[in-house]
């Protein structure tokens, strides 16, 4: 079959790129009957298996991130004026930007995520997981993503980059918003209510990088201006701008999925946390496999800058591809028993919730930090935690970040 002149198959109209609330199922049908197929909903070509997956972001000159962050839905004209109005001009610097100017950035923000970087932040984050977990410990039952996980991972970047405390429910809202705006379906007046939250949301970030160039301070965006040195070939302002807003959204609703994910797991078959909380030293790795088993980044994307086949299948040039993380970390031809948990994989290296390739994800050596002291003080603080009976889990319809919105507990 030419899924190039023929592309709409079965799976096709019934795999629903929005709907995250059990993807599983159909995405094991893809792997085994039509690992690549065309997804008309939303415009996208989408790969299932974890070796097509792992080729592609190897090949970034046939298959470029430069659509990484573009809206599922255009920006309206009307959108794009109140963008032009508003002074928003970020441009591409890390997950959606290519090589040569790629490999410039990249290599400055590697420097700011060394793991004696991290670990100078170590004592800041446990003081605010453990702030974070004495004030709901006294109140069971409680929603924990409410309580803790929605907010836990937003005060830990921002103390890395600097953001003053009391302005992090206005950014964590506003990072929200724009995962909606680029990575859902809005409609045309939400698109338009959703970019009266951003442009002031660019114009805070611009504020913050030049605060910081007056005032150096310890984190990582005033680091960035020091390594840029008042040269705008090594960086520009424009540039460390549209770093940090980067990673102010993806630093940490990604985060915050993770942590709901791994809890919602490991309490779920409750031998496993019971297994944590007697030896703690065991939760990076469990943390391992917790992203392979279900990913916060559960898709990625691509652009074919060519035309290519991926498993037999032509790709046009131009094509959109949607990179099924999920489903390539439960590709059984490299993990056996691939829907179960089993904390001692030994490839679990090879998972790819952080992405793979020169896009591999900066922020990876903070996130796994913040996770694992955030699961080991629970398990210190609470270790009679487990879910209450009988709740329904419901996900944000978007293509990218998987994670339920609120997960009852008790203790």
């Amino acid at each position: 079959m030419n899924h190039t002149h023929c592309p709409i198959t079965n799976l096709s109209s019934d795999f629903d790129p929005l709907d995250l609330s059990d993807p599983f199922p159909l995405l094991a049908q893809a792997r085994r009957e039509q690992p690549v197929f065309y997804s008309p909903a939303i415009d996208y070509w989408v790969v299932t298996r974890y070796e097509d997956v792992k080729a592609i972001f190897r090949d970034h000159e046939t298959y470029t991130a430069a659509n990484t962050i573009s809206p599922i839905v255009p920006f309206s004209a009307a959108v794009q004026e109140m963008l032009a109005v508003g002074d928003y001009t970020p441009e591409p610097v890390l997950s959606n930007n290519v090589p040569p100017s790629h490999t410039r950035i990249r290599a400055l923000v590697n420097r700011l995520f060394s793991p004696r970087r991290m670990k100078s932040f170590a004592p800041a984050i446990r003081e605010i997981a453990e702030r974070g977990v004495g004030r709901i410990s006294k109140r069971a039952p409680a929603d924990i993503v409410a309580e803790l996980t929605y907010e836990y991972p937003a005060y830990v970047l921002f103390h890395v980059l600097g953001v003053p405390a009391a302005d992090v429910p206005q950014v964590k809202a506003w990072a929200g918003n724009r995962i909606k705006l680029y990575y859902g379906r809005p409609t045309a007046d939400e698109q338009i209510e959703m970019t009266r939250n951003l442009v002031p949301f660019w114009r805070y970030v611009v504020k913050l990088v030049a605060e910081k160039e007056r005032a150096p301070q310890d984190d990582l965006t005033s680091d960035l201006i020091r390594l840029r040195a008042g040269d705008d070939a090594v960086l520009t302002l424009n540039e460390i701008a549209s770093c940090m807003i980067t990673l102010l959204v993806a630093g940490h609703e990604t985060t915050t999925a993770q942590i709901n994910n791994a809890l919602l797991h490991l309490l779920t078959e409750r031998a496993h946390w019971e297994a944590l909380c007697g030896a703690p030293e065991r939760i990076p790795g469990a943390l391992e496999e917790m992203m392979r088993y279900d990913p916060s980044v559960c898709a990625w994307r691509r652009l074919a800058v060519k035309a290519s086949r991926i498993n037999g299948v032509e790709i046009p040039a131009g094509a959109n591809l949607l990179l099924m993380l999920h489903s390539a970390n439960r590709d059984e031809a490299v993990f056996p028993e691939p829907d179960e948990i089993v904390m001692e994989r030994g490839n679990l290296k090879e998972q790819l919730a952080f992405g793979y390739g020169i896009h591999y994800c900066v922020g990876a050596p903070l996130a796994r930090l913040e996770m694992a002291i955030l699961l080991e003080t629970l398990a210190r603080k609470l270790p009679g935690l487990r879910l209450v009976d009988g709740q329904e889990l419901a996900y944000t319809r978007n293509i990218s970040f998987r994670g339920p919105v609120a997960l009852r507990v008790t203790w």
